[in-house]
């Protein structure tokens, strides 16, 4: 299991883009939460899907349709291509409205999901293994005994963030440039835990 985590991008689509094409393609991530309150990833979805269907507002099997009976062999291969793109895009997640939270699962830890740390309670605390949050001036993993506070940071801060399983079952966190340049790694394992740093 891998979770892509972006920062809020105040409508910085093309920022967003970058960020998302990463973490959805070369990072290949099981799902990427937008960590912002506002529209700017609903917006930057559109805007790409319609990108990638070049313009062509039909649906998926008008499209088909139209280019299996007019397009040569090189246009197939190109809707192929973009709608395995287009797919990628419903990857992408958004925050419920507060004060909801999003729960995953990583291994059998639980994972909290939420824009602002403060409309977390004790129970919701208790429960989680590392707490995820958007709401940040820059990217920060914090240790609190057992659980862990992680955010990316908000996306002007030239960070993205990741969460996944290593090969031992361990929780790892990471956190790259948009561009896919890592940054830092740790292993999530108690206060043990060693910070690695990429460059």
């Amino acid at each position: 299991m891998r979770i892509g985590l972006i920062g809020p991008a105040e409508d910085a689509t093309a920022e967003l883009r970058e960020a998302a094409e990463f973490l959805l393609g070369d990072a290949e991530v099981d799902q990427a939460i937008y960590l912002g309150q506002d529209e700017t990833l609903r917006k930057m979805s559109r805007e790409w899907a319609r990108d990638l269907a070049q313009g062509d507002g039909r649906d998926f099997l008008s499209r088909a349709v139209k280019v299996a009976t007019d397009g040569d062999p090189d246009a197939i291969e190109a809707f192929l291509e973009a709608d395995q793109q287009i797919r990628r895009i419903s990857r992408l997640r958004t925050l419920p409205p507060a004060p909801a939270r999003a729960v995953e699962m990583i291994g059998d830890r639980i994972v909290l999901v939420v824009h602002d740390k403060k409309v977390l309670d004790e129970e919701d605390i208790a429960n989680a293994a590392v707490i995820v949050y958007g709401q940040a001036k820059e990217a920060m993993l914090k240790q609190f005994g057992p659980r862990y506070f992680f955010t990316p940071g908000p996306l002007s801060g030239g960070r993205v963030g990741m969460l996944e399983l290593d090969d031992e079952g361990r929780i790892v966190a990471l956190t790259f440039e948009p561009s896919g340049m890592p940054v830092w790694r740790e292993v999530l394992q108690g206060r043990g835990a060693k910070l690695t740093v990429a460059r």
